[in-house]
């Protein structure tokens, strides 16, 4: 796929269309869906100034998935300042991508920090975002702080997901307390017509 895309990109002015952000964004995405991360520091570092491309947030977004999903999340931590650095606002997608990578690397502290520079900054934490630190916070065994979260979520006036639910049920019956996550499993049946284990 990414070889196509960029054998595509490379031909455009021959095509008689000029290459943009949009079409520099494309070849992004089509790096991701091919899983060739170590093409994208290279076009990300190279191409915009070479074609006088002007990056904006989604660029900086797919960058942001990609050096997290190949798991440089140092280096996704140093995009999110050169984001800013740029003049451009991350954005809930931005911050998202950054704290499940966070999360799943066991850096609780950074992620937590990062979830209070969104609030700071008036960035929405969105149903995801409470998904998101809900699970880091179960996955580093601080499960009062998830239920104190769990609370948050629905005084915001978010419907908790199935996500939400499973996230705690699993985290129970891991720790055989099947008790509870009988629990929550019945709050979770009251709250969402189908439930989907």
């Amino acid at each position: 796929m990414y070889d196509h895309a960029r054998k595509l990109f490379d031909e455009m002015p021959k095509l008689n269309c000029s290459r943009s952000v949009f079409s520099f964004n494309a070849l992004l995405e089509s790096c991701i869906k091919s899983e060739r991360y170590d093409e994208i520091g290279k076009l990300f570092r190279e191409l915009p100034e070479k074609l006088s491309i002007v990056l904006n947030l989604m660029s900086y977004n797919l960058a942001m998935k990609a050096l997290c999903k190949a798991g440089s999340v140092d280096s996704a931590v140093h995009l999110m300042d050169e984001i800013e650095k740029h003049g451009i606002k991350p954005n809930t997608v931005t911050c998202n991508t950054l704290l499940t990578a966070l999360y799943e690397s066991g850096r609780l502290t950074e992620a937590e920090n990062l979830w209070i520079m969104m609030e700071k900054k008036t960035i929405d934490h969105d149903l995801s975002s409470y998904n998101i630190r809900l699970g880091g916070l179960l996955k580093a065994n601080e499960v009062s702080n998830a239920i104190q979260l769990f609370e948050e979520i629905v005084n915001k006036g978010f419907k908790p997901s199935k996500f939400t639910y499973n996230a705690l049920i699993k985290t129970y019956v891991d720790e055989g307390n099947l008790e509870q996550a009988n629990m929550w499993y019945e709050k979770m049946e009251q709250m969402i017509a189908c439930p989907m284990l």
